[in-house]
């Protein structure tokens, strides 16, 4: 029997900071998700391979955030790491069909400007509802524009969440970190122990 419903957050979380986490528990309370699964790429045809930190340290940092953040309801997914090589949304949503009858697949706006170019956008739009949260650069105007072509040429189901904007992203963390400066507050607690133990992104 399948199980009612989840959410998704899917990214490289290269490390997974405290924006990711607000997406995640954001979208756990504003739809009333049981869960929502954290769920680190394998690979990502769109992301610089060169910066990408191993799988497993991901996945372990990953695993770290969701205990500390959101125990209960945050988990931790190796799925696509666990299939290896280019992880495309389709392929993804597609074994997640098997488990749940819902699907969550939350999205920033950056993303959800260009969703439909991506690979069989057509077949896994129908298979899950999109949750997107507004990114800073994208206007109201631009979004509602877009979801109103996704729902008349995809019948996608699009919502949007409520968040609060963290300009940080995981690249600057990486930089500031090279740099030894203070990233308390940035990410978790036990990941930044984990970084500095495993002196990652030096």
């Amino acid at each position: 029997m399948k199980k009612a419903c989840t959410g998704v957050l899917g990214g490289s979380f290269n490390p997974i900071h405290f924006g990711h986490i607000e997406l995640a528990v954001k979208a756990h309370t504003q739809f009333d998700l049981p869960e929502v699964l954290l769920m680190p790429i394998s690979m990502s045809y769109y992301k610089d391979l060169s910066v990408l930190t191993e799988s497993a340290q991901r996945l372990k940092m990953t695993e770290l955030a969701a205990a500390e953040c959101g125990p209960g309801f945050l988990k931790c997914s190796s799925l696509d790491i666990d299939r290896g090589g280019m992880t495309y949304t389709c392929d993804t949503i597609d074994e997640l069909s098997l488990i749940y009858d819902e699907i969550f697949f939350i999205v920033g706006s950056d993303s959800l400007m260009y969703i439909d170019k991506w690979k069989n956008a057509g077949d896994f739009l129908k298979k899950c509802i999109i949750v997107y949260a507004k990114r800073d650069g994208d206007t109201p105007d631009e979004l509602l524009k877009k979801e109103e072509f996704l729902k008349e040429n995809f019948r996608a189901d699009i919502r949007r969440l409520e968040i609060t904007n963290h300009p940080i992203s995981s690249s600057q963390i990486r930089e500031m970190i090279r740099k030894g400066e203070d990233v308390r507050g940035l990410i978790p607690r036990s990941v930044e122990e984990y970084i500095r133990d495993n002196n990652l992104y030096k």
